[in-house]
């Protein structure tokens, strides 16, 4: 499985503030951007913490939405990175319709718990808009 590096990670949030006019990209938390890129391949007593690409692209959205990882556009960044994430292990988005529902996805996050269920939530919800890319 391939995982999203801290590079590719500080370009996806460059492009998501500049694409939108912005100007304020960059890591607010250094701790936040390591848990990101270190957490989703952990293992603890010999089982993956996170056992499905939908659960470890689940935590990314989830925590960068959650941990304000960037200066500043982390919904953007969050769904962009998940995205991308799945994207670079054979997944694509079902149908481009999907990128008109993502800001309504990511706001509801937002405002949900920062917890399992609601990551457990996202998983399904990533997994029934993706399929294997051909």
């Amino acid at each position: 499985m391939k995982y999203l590096t801290r590079n590719q990670l500080l370009e996806i949030n460059k492009y998501a503030v500049t694409s939108v006019g912005g100007v304020n990209y960059g890591v607010q938390s250094e701790a936040a951007l390591e848990v990101i890129i270190n957490q989703p391949d952990q293992v603890v007593f010999g089982h993956e913490l996170y056992r499905t690409i939908w659960l470890k692209a689940a935590f990314i959205l989830q925590k960068i939405t959650k941990k304000h990882v960037f200066v500043d556009g982390n919904k953007r960044t969050a769904m962009m990175a998940a995205l991308y994430f799945l994207h670079l292990n054979g997944y694509q988005v079902k149908e481009q319709s999907l990128v008109n529902q993502a800001d309504d996805f990511v706001l509801a996050i937002t405002n949900s718990p920062d917890n399992e269920d609601t990551m457990v939530e996202i998983a399904k919800w990533l997994e029934a808009n993706h399929h294997r890319a051909r």
